[in-house]
């Protein structure tokens, strides 16, 4: 038997590769380890400031004044972030995307952000002095327009980065997905465009034309859109999905925006017991995603009391003459923040929308905050399992828990495995009746421990078996586990899970990053097939975060 070792995990192999060698090695098994080495990351090495460049303040101070300065009546801050305008409006046509005041609007003024490039910022990524957007005398409300190509906000300050709310008003930074007017009345047969999102974020999919054809909604964009309705079938199958959580790294590094929801399809005069009409009914299309935006002071992030950072999903629209056709909706936007100092107590809503009748409801998106010291006190709606709503400052220590697996059925596990099935690691040339033994040893897990190892066969049902408990000290301990080793290939892989603190102060769950608002209570460390050790932190509520990614 041959026995690949990777770094996580194990995988046995039973296999013949021709005919005439099953007639010759009938009872031969072939057993490959994927892996046997499994790493804890327990923190972040150094402070959140030093890990990134907090720019050059070119861009001054936001937002910039006009002249004459902002009169107390300004509800609406409309930044046009490719032409680096800012307009002050007292009347503004929210979810238009436009750059310019109401028409007679009392309040319209207009200042410009220094140094924009020759033909606009188009990377969304300023670099201030500060920010400081305070209401004056009433709710105001930045609105962010002009994303050409559509990407994410970035800002960075060399300063702090301010909102600071004041008494019974808000201060409201929206950069949430849109929902799609919803068809009818006269465009009672047509289809419509989804919803626009947030910046960095995707369109909801438009939806599909009625008549006696009718056609398909459209997928939502995005990695993850809703899937789009389909025409001519059942009522449900006519629906749009709701979005999905996309594939981001929980470090927001790259950063994006949240899904669109899927169109619904359309529908036939008459569909579904809707009224009779001669055009049919096009869907209702699906919501924008949540945009995303990074928020990086070399000194403080305030988000004070009554401020709102609205970076939710857009609402699935409906057929307003015929309420069947509903279109999904869009996924909840991403917040990374970093700062010597995270502070205040407003809000910060990551929510996916529901569909156009309410019950369904999108992916939520994801919140990383970066602080050597973090006294927000305020709320945080909507988040994705996995969200960091903290990030640790303690270095990672000099000795992390390992796991490996050392043998199977005697056969020792090579220092360097394969981590293949292609080419087995160990083989046994006898028949293997009886179960064989699995030796496992550790180091940094608590004495105590068992080990789950599961056998997944390629032909059968998978089995688990529970190892006797880590015997040894802290530093170095082993255990053993019993399995039976089926036929064919397969792959076996090994978990460790304990409680976070117990025998090691390193594992104190007051060192660990808050998951969702809770400290974890457990961590698992899994062999991937993959080769790779995957470490996860699991709070009270089942809430998972990742924390190291495929180590070896």
């Amino acid at each position: 038997m041959t026995i690949d070792i990777s770094l996580s995990g194990v995988a046995m192999k039973h296999m013949e590769k021709t005919a005439m060698e099953v007639h010759r090695r009938q009872h031969r098994h072939v057993v490959a380890l994927l892996a046997a080495v499994a790493a804890l990351v327990l923190g972040m090495a150094g402070p959140a400031a030093a890990q990134l460049n907090f720019g050059s303040g070119t861009h001054g101070s936001f937002p910039p004044d006009p002249s004459g300065g902002v009169p107390s009546g300004t509800r609406w801050v409309v930044w046009n972030v490719k032409l680096g305008t800012v307009r002050y409006c007292s009347n503004y046509a929210f979810g238009t995307g436009i750059d310019a005041c109401d028409s007679g609007a009392p309040v319209n003024l207009m200042a410009q952000i220094p140094n924009i490039p020759s033909g606009g910022l188009t990377t969304g990524v300023y670099e201030f002095t500060s920010v400081n957007l305070a209401p004056i005398g009433i709710t105001r409300t930045l609105v962010v327009v002009g994303t050409s190509p559509n990407v994410p906000i970035t800002i960075l300050a060399t300063g702090d980065i301010t909102f600071p709310g004041s008494g019974s008003f808000l201060t409201e930074l929206n950069l949430q997905g849109l929902q799609a007017a919803n068809p009818g009345g006269n465009q009672t047969g047509f289809s419509a465009a989804g919803g626009r999102s947030g910046p960095g974020g995707f369109e909801g999919g438009a939806s599909g034309n009625g008549g006696a054809t009718p056609s398909n909604g459209n997928t939502g964009f995005g990695p993850n859109g809703g899937a789009g309705g389909q025409a001519g079938s059942t009522q449900a199958a006519a629906a749009g999905l709701v979005a999905g959580a996309g594939p981001v790294n929980p470090s927001l590094t790259p950063l994006t925006g949240g899904s669109g929801g899927g169109g619904a399809a359309g529908a036939a005069a008459g569909a579904f017991g809707c009224a009779n009409n001669t055009v049919g009914y096009g869907g209702g299309p699906g919501g924008g995603g949540g945009g995303a935006i990074l928020l990086a002071a070399a000194g403080t992030v305030t988000i004070g009391t009554n401020v709102q950072l609205k970076l939710f999903g857009g609402q699935g629209s409906v057929n307003v003459d015929c309420g069947s056709l509903i279109g999904g909706g869009g996924a909840g936007g991403n917040v990374r923040i970093v700062a010597q100092q995270f502070t205040g107590a407003g809000s910060i809503d990551v929510s996916g929308a529901v569909n156009g009748n309410g019950t369904l409801k999108a992916s939520g998106g994801f919140v990383r905050i970066e602080a050597s010291s973090n006294t927000f006190t305020g709320g945080i709606t909507g988040a994705a399992g996995g969200s960091f709503v903290s990030f640790p400052t303690a270095p990672i220590p000099a000795t992390q828990p390992l796991l490996r697996i050392t043998a199977v059925g005697g056969s020792g596990a090579p220092a360097n495995p394969n981590a293949t099935l292609a080419s087995p690691d160990i083989t046994f040339p006898a028949p293997i009746s009886a179960p064989v033994t699995v030796d496992l040893a550790a180091n940094n897990v608590p004495t105590g421990t068992t080990i789950t190892v599961k056998v997944v066969p390629a032909v059968g049902s998978p089995t688990t078996a529970t190892s006797s408990a880590l015997n040894g000290t802290t530093a170095s301990s082993t255990a053993q586990a019993t399995v039976t080793l089926p036929p064919g290939a397969g792959i076996i892989t090994a978990t460790a899970t304990f409680t976070a603190g117990g025998q090691s102060a390193a594992l104190l769950p007051s060192a660990l990053p808050l998951i969702d608002g809770e400290r974890p209570q457990v961590v698992e460390v899994t062999a991937g097939v993959d080769g790779a050790s995957h470490t996860f932190l699991v709070a009270k509520s089942g809430a998972r975060f990742e924390l190291s990614r495929g180590l070896r």
